[in-house]
């Protein structure tokens, strides 16, 4: 949570965001996208997230965890991570990688279309903002409630609950309901905003090949290296179902502002208002 408001913090209040007036690039006038879009139809976003295909990610995040567990693939999984020593450190490295990239990309692409006067690379970096944040804000409840047992791969820097365990029984399948902190446990996080981001940006470039093998590339390494790590293989795959649906939606909705299209029914929020627009033909 402590990344998502200093993503915020540093979009909106950075002085060279502060203009929002017109710019003259010689034949055509050129307007960057404004701060508020980050908001752009975020309520329909949260829910549509959730309930998209019906709810298949979150469906199919709870029907992967319970499939993982009982057949023993978890465990099996998690001893060969646990045996090799040379896996968790490679982890590791994800782990970072996975703090650092989704607070640091909306900011650099925002800033970079700025630059060139680029306004899709803008959008891309307000949509990466929005998908990052409602995944926090639905993940985090998810781990809260479910608290699963981490996987005690490794001893971990960033919590206390993280500990290397020298338990030889297959405890994958332990739920404390309402015990853990909002850092490990069911899904994944650093998972679920890597597929975000992925799926967000895919929506955005949807006809650009080689970005969408690129970023679902990422997205995959992360999760990989998230199971060798502190997380059990059922948490990162329901991380990556459950990212890809906020993904997928936030990155529908801000293609419509890259294509110009508009949608009969948008809600909006700005700093001192809320409502829904209503376009009538």
């Amino acid at each position: 949570m402590r990344i998502l408001l200093i993503i915020f913090l540093i979009i909106l209040l950075t002085p060279i965001f502060a203009d929002e007036q017109t710019e003259q690039t010689g034949e055509t006038d050129y307007a960057p996208a404004p701060l508020l879009t980050v908001f752009h139809n975020i309520g329909w976003n949260a829910l549509h997230s959730i309930t998209c295909n019906y709810g298949a990610g979150f469906i199919g995040a709870g029907l992967v965890t319970y499939i993982f567990i009982e057949t023993g693939l978890d465990w099996k999984w998690n001893r060969l991570a646990y045996n090799n020593e040379w896996m968790p450190k490679t982890g590791n490295y994800t782990n970072y990688i996975g703090y650092a990239v989704p607070a640091l990309t909306p900011i650099a692409l925002y800033v970079t279309g700025r630059a060139v006067k680029d306004e899709k690379l803008q959008i891309t970096g307000l949509a990466l903002t929005q998908s990052l944040a409602l995944t926090m804000l639905i993940q985090t409840p998810l781990k809260i409630i479910t608290g699963r047992t981490w996987p005690g791969i490794v001893d971990g820097w960033d919590s206390p609950l993280s500990r290397r365990s020298d338990r030889t029984d297959d405890y994958s399948g332990e739920f404390n309901w309402f015990k853990l902190d909002a850092i490990g446990g069911w899904p994944s996080g650093h998972t679920a905003n890597a597929f975000a981001a992925a799926a967000t940006i895919a929506q955005i470039y949807h006809d650009n090949l080689l970005l969408n093998i690129a970023v679902h590339t990422y997205a995959s390494l992360i999760g990989l290296g998230m199971s060798i790590y502190d997380h059990w293989t059922s948490d990162v795959l329901a991380g990556a179902l459950i990212g890809y649906a906020v993904g997928a939606t936030v990155g529908k909705s801000f293609r419509s502002l890259t294509e110009k299209t508009e949608k009969p029914l948008t809600f909006y929020m700005t700093t001192n208002s809320m409502g829904v627009i209503i376009k009538l033909p």
